[in-house]
């Protein structure tokens, strides 16, 4: 049984709407990054199935947050087919995130009731998205795309749930821009890492989450 509905992620991500996007080869060191985000407002954590260790980390990183951080939702990001979707919510998996849309993934997300985040680029693969179902639609690659691009977009899809991604610069300056650009939330890669100093880790996360939590003018 999943722990959050799809539903409580979308309220959460327009909450706290800055997910880092995250993978590392050592549990020990993702748990750390993973606490410093938490310390700094984090509520959503995506961790991406890129190494050939990822599924027994992340399961590992799955239970820690059970038991430490109760309120964070623990996702599970590059995910391309159903089979894999299915083992990382079974593994304990919050939301799953896609870098391309697949009607079967969508169909396990609904079966679960768990939130799914396909990726998209056009108009037509934004609405095809939100009409499978989408919790929250992937803009990406984001940085290749921009905020203008963005702004363009929500003319004809003002309500579109939209999660901007890929190759976002960990700047308030870039950041300020996607906000009033209208994204719902920032997807920040691992660029985010600045430091792995858990207190200045914390403290670069608590801004950049108060900047993109400011709403358009």
């Amino acid at each position: 049984m999943v722990r959050f509905t799809a539903a409580h992620a979308l309220e959460q991500a327009r909450r706290t709407p800055l997910i880092p996007v995250f993978y590392h080869a050592a549990e020990p060191y993702a748990r750390k990054v993973l606490a410093a985000c938490y310390a700094g407002g984090v509520r959503l954590f995506e961790f991406t199935n890129r190494g050939p260790d990822a599924f027994d980390i992340f399961a590992d990183l799955q239970q820690f947050v059970e038991a430490e951080y109760p309120d964070l939702l623990l996702g599970a990001g590059t995910i391309f087919t159903a089979a894999e979707a299915e083992r990382f919510i079974a593994a304990g998996a919050d939301f799953i995130v896609q870098p391309v849309m697949r009607a079967e993934v969508a169909a396990v997300c609904q079966r679960h009731n768990l939130a799914w985040l396909p990726g998209a680029q056009t108009l037509n693969e934004v609405y095809d998205a939100l009409h499978l179902g989408a919790t929250l639609v992937k803009l990406f690659p984001g940085s290749y795309l921009g905020p203008e691009y963005l702004r363009i977009l929500r003319g004809p899809l003002p309500l579109a749930p939209i999660m901007v991604t890929g190759g976002i610069q960990p700047t308030p300056a870039v950041l300020t821009e996607w906000a009033s650009a209208g994204a719902t939330c920032v997807g920040i890669d691992s660029r985010l890492l600045a430091t792995d100093e858990p207190t200045a880790l914390t403290a670069q996360v608590a801004e950049l989450l108060r900047i993109v939590q400011q709403k358009p003018a």
